[in-house]
């Protein structure tokens, strides 16, 4: 972890299997579940990712679950391909082994609803869909 970094935020794996980042840090949260304010800015910054495959592509997913109803959340194309947004230049293609950091800098989209603990599901696959990495974690969506 960077030595300016503020203390990580605890995320668990996700049910895909997919092996976690050596430390991952949500908008500074430091206690589960997270705070995320509905419609505001969201960066997560995901250090020491493993790659368990070989790609040439990485394409970043957010999954949001609510009282077992899985929700998808799509992302602008801009951010949708983390080859070209989120890792360093250079990161593309990944062989199986390499290491890497990820950033997502989200200028934010309403969910919808408020006042809710949600389970949040971001990470990145690779060719075919293969897994990469992935964190689950519990957020309150709060109101703005």
């Amino acid at each position: 972890m960077r030595a300016d970094s503020p203390t990580t935020t605890p995320v668990r794996q996700c049910g895909n299997g997919a092996p976690l980042p050596a430390s991952v840090i949500i908008n500074d949260c430091t206690a589960m579940p997270c705070t995320l304010v509905d419609g505001a800015p969201v960066v997560a910054f995901a250090e020491g990712i493993t790659s368990p495959v070989a790609t040439a592509s990485l394409n970043s997913f957010i999954t949001v679950r609510l009282a077992g109803l899985q929700i998808p959340f799509p992302l602008p194309p801009e951010l949708a391909d983390a080859c070209v947004a989120g890792t360093p230049p250079g990161t593309c293609p990944v062989a199986a082994g390499d290491s890497f950091d990820y950033t997502l800098d989200f200028a934010g989209q309403s969910l919808g609803m408020t006042g809710v603990t949600v389970q949040i599901e971001v990470g990145l696959t690779g060719d075919g869909g293969s897994q990469v990495t992935c964190v689950l974690f519990d957020a309150f969506i709060a109101s703005n």
